[in-house]
């Protein structure tokens, strides 16, 4: 299983142990893993740990919404990569066919629609930029 947190993040740079990234001030989409405990991890991200350990626990953003799903983290990371504008190497250490974890995402109503066509397996519907 997976899960989607939508993030409203501040213009920023978002300094993680070993890597620097840039955010332009937006809606963005992180994608990540869950297993069985899906609620669990889900509640970790809207309550803003204190302990950081994963890169998404260095975002200064307001998390607004987020849903699970049944969807492979690996797939659903890929498949938004290919519609949307991402912020390289974000989350994706471990994942060698997604470039990102995290996507700049243009409104909640495109985001919703390119999950829609990515859940049913029409990615050239599929439009986040």
């Amino acid at each position: 299983m997976s899960y989607l947190v939508l993030f409203r993040c501040p213009s920023s740079v978002v300094e993680t142990k070993a890597r620097r990234f840039y955010l332009d001030e937006g809606l963005y989409a992180y994608v990540g893993s869950c297993g069985v405990s899906c609620h669990k991890r889900i509640a970790r991200h809207l309550r803003r740990p204190a302990r950081r350990h994963w890169h998404v626990d260095y975002l200064p953003c307001e998390a607004v919404a987020a849903f699970a799903t049944r969807l492979r983290e690996s797939d659903l990371a890929a498949r938004l990569s290919a519609c949307a504008e991402y912020v390289k190497g974000f989350g994706s250490t471990d994942d060698r066919r997604a470039p990102s974890h995290l996507f700049k995402v243009g409104s909640l109503a495109q985001l919703l629609d390119a999950i829609s066509a990515v859940l049913h397996d029409k990615p050239g519907q599929a439009e986040l930029r």
